[in-house]
């Protein structure tokens, strides 16, 4: 009897001690947020997660806040849309942006108007929100003429843009040996600045750009003048009360190195100024600034640049092209065209790539570039090759959940027309005739003609040359150079570490790459140059221990969209029933579930009645046919008629989460612009049960 009295009096203290634990936990998650370090605080709400603590509705609300202040859209989306019926006020229409930024473009128009009456001092941003969601309704096309993929710079997770230089680019980026030191306030690495050589656009020899240009905190954003004596960048500098401000410097190069850094005249410790670019007859310079007087968050100015390093008054660009929103990382091309980020313009989400123009003293008549420049992420710090104005890079956030920021390189079509047509006329004249044989010929001995004709049928097979050049005019920089993403649980949407994935050829079976996820769930593998081709179909397998494995076959242009979904494993739960339970699809046609599917709902139903404890996701999903955000709408809509069956059945309103994910998770290879039957396509037509966690 003492024995059982001493191990309750043993489990209530650790009891105990688990529930004060929590909750100092909590109320440092919660101190962190109000201090506004949602990298912190999100750090803490992680841990109580991972042991399973039930949070108040106050508490998702702050989580969801904390993912959407580190840009990672899809859980923001994810974790509003859960306790949606909970939120008003500001929480609405951060919810409505987080809508907007995913691409649900109709869902957020809903929800921007719900928020509109509950936020007086937003109502005019919600219009202009609003009216861009109703443009990107009707601009969902992409531009055919135009390739944007993957470049193989890699800046470990944060970008500032890149700049030509030289024979080669300088970029921010961190440095794989900066895994564990210091990061800034969403929990990234400090960056640095790198210089890449570019041969046949394929990026070589990385290595740092200059050591008196390392600093505590980030730089980037960089500029030059025309000669390249001159650079311009951004660094982060600490300033009085503890705070910090982006500041522009410049150095010169004194031909060995960067020397004589100064801050431009114009920086304050009150303001940001940021994203220093210089226009192609180094006359003026453009930023990005906080500053007094401007339209809303951060707009572009100019300052003429003068002799001796000095600048005249800052000007502001004016309201063609800047907005109530932010507009940053300006460009001046040499046609002097104007290239900027803003997600103020009408536009797919988050920041988008803008074109203006500068007529009669004014700059204006600015455009969206469209996709596939654009997409529902960020994209921002687009820049020209000074040598040929086809081709280009530009950064963006738009694979995988948006956390990390990734350089893609740029490539106009016309442009390998054009070459290909200017270059086989020459090449068939100098197979022919070729000037460069007769002279050959010419001096032997026999004088006769013929003997200079006898020759020919050596040249005339020179075919092979032909065909030389018409192989290396590929150019590989159209197809992924590697294949980065996430693998997360399907239970509780965690990252998974140690999950290996491996790529193979679908065709022979052969494995082209292989690696492991690291602690945030994220892998990149590298595409050998010999598997980047016209209609290669990869295999990607993904496998953990204790998770069900999951199998992918897509072809090479596919990738980048397979990329920015990731992958989510499901568990092997012990209990028999649970594994029978998780996995469970639910057909329908049209928006209406079939016989067969409320035969599996009935079953799901019986199962939560029995167990009460047990959360369930219904995640819809549909074909890639028609409008995208129809598909979206529908998918919704249907995981809601699943949710509303399973409740009319008794099952309680706790335990069932009704999520639409449209045309994103596909089962087979029937994407857009795929030939299937409609029998392949119904295939992706259904409602997935998925066991998403245990109340308590």
């Amino acid at each position: 009897m003492k024995l059982a009295f001493n191990s309750l009096l043993v489990f209530i203290f650790l009891l105990v001690s688990v529930t004060v634990s929590a909750q100092g936990s909590l109320r440092r998650a919660q101190n962190q947020y109000e201090r506004g370090e949602y990298y912190e605080a999100l750090e803490y709400y992680k841990d109580l997660m991972d042991n399973d603590f039930s949070f108040e509705i106050e508490d998702r609300i702050k989580i969801a806040h904390c993912y959407y202040q580190l840009n990672n859209i899809d859980e923001a989306f994810s974790t509003f849309m859960e306790i949606e019926e909970h939120l008003s006020g500001y929480d609405l229409f951060v919810y409505a942006s987080a809508t907007h930024r995913f691409g649900f473009y109709e869902g957020a128009i809903d929800l921007y108007q719900r928020a509109r009456p509950q936020n007086p001092s937003l109502q005019s941003q919600i219009d202009e929100l609003i009216r861009s969601c109703e443009w990107a309704l009707e601009n969902d096309e992409f531009l055919s003429n135009v390739r944007v993929n993957p470049s193989s710079i890699n800046t470990y997770g944060q970008s500032f843009g890149i700049q030509y230089y030289g024979n080669g680019v300088v970029y921010s980026s961190a440095s794989p040996d900066d895994i564990g030191r210091a990061r800034d306030k969403q929990g990234r690495n400090f960056l640095s600045l790198y210089y890449s050589d570019v041969v046949n656009d394929e990026i070589q020899n990385t290595r740092l750009f200059s050591k008196n240009l390392v600093f505590p905190y980030h730089v980037g954003a960089i500029s030059f003048t025309s000669d390249n004596k001159t650079m311009y960048y951004t660094r982060t500098v600490r300033v009085r009360g503890g705070g910090s401000m982006n500041k522009i410097f410049s150095v010169k190069f004194d031909g060995n190195d960067w020397v004589d850094e100064r801050e431009v005249p114009f920086n304050s410790d009150e303001f940001d100024n940021a994203h220093p670019a210089v226009s192609p007859d180094d006359k003026y310079l453009y930023f990005v600034s906080n500053r007094p007087g401007g339209f809303g968050g951060t707009d572009l100015w100019r300052v003429e640049r003068l002799p001796n390093r000095n600048y005249g008054s800052p000007t502001n660009l004016g309201p063609r092209v800047n907005t109530f929103g932010d507009e940053r990382y300006p460009f001046v091309s040499k046609s002097n065209e104007l290239y900027f980020s803003s997600d103020g313009h009408s536009g797919f989400g988050g920041l988008d790539l803008f074109k203006a123009q500068y007529l009669n003293g004014i700059w204006g008549n600015t455009i969206n570039m469209m996709r596939p420049f654009n997409s529902d992420k960020d994209d921002f710090g687009y820049v020209i090759n000074p040598n040929d104005a086809h081709k280009g890079f530009l950064s963006t956030n738009r694979q995988g959940d948006g956390m990390e920021d990734v350089i893609f390189y740029v490539q106009y079509l016309e442009q390998d027309n054009e070459v290909v047509e200017k270059e086989k006329e020459p090449d068939i004249v100098t197979v022919t005739p070729e000037p460069e044989v007769l002279p050959i010929a010419r001096p032997k001995p026999s004088p006769e003609p013929e003997l200079i004709v006898e020759p020919e049928p050596t040249p005339a097979p020179e075919v092979i040359p032909e065909t030389v050049v018409e192989e290396t005019k590929v150019d590989l920089s159209i197809f992924p150079d590697s294949f980065r993403s996430i693998v997360t649980s399907s239970f509780n949407g965690n990252a998974l570490e140690g999950a290996e994935i491996v790529l193979s050829d679908a065709f022979t079976g052969n494995i082209i790459a292989n690696t492991t996820s690291t602690s945030n769930g994220r892998f990149t593998l590298r595409i050998p140059d010999e598997y980047r081709l016209e209609g290669q179909e990869f295999e990607i397998s993904v496998s953990k221990n204790e998770f069900n494995t999951r199998k992918v076959v897509a072809q090479i242009m596919d990738l980048n969209e397979i990329a920015s979904v990731g992958f989510s494993l499901s568990p092997i739960f012990k209990e028999a029933d649970l594994n029978e339970i998780s996995g469970l699809t639910i057909p329908y046609i049209g928006e209406e579930i079939t016989a067969q599917g409320f035969k599996l709902l009935d079953k799901v139903a019986a199962y939560l009645i029995s167990n009460p404890k047990v959360v369930v996701k219904l995640n819809g999903h549909t074909d890639a046919r028609g409008n995208r955000m129809n598909n979206l709408t529908t998918s919704q809509k249907v995981a809601e008629k699943a949710e509303a069956y399973l409740l009319s059945k008794g099952v309680p309103d706790d335990n069932l989460i009704p999520r639409g994910y449209g045309e994103r998770y596909l089962e087979n290879r029937c994407r857009r612009g795929k030939l299937c039957s409609d029998a392949e396509h119904l295939k992706n037509r259904r409602i997935e049960v998925v066991i998403w966690r245990f109340l308590e």
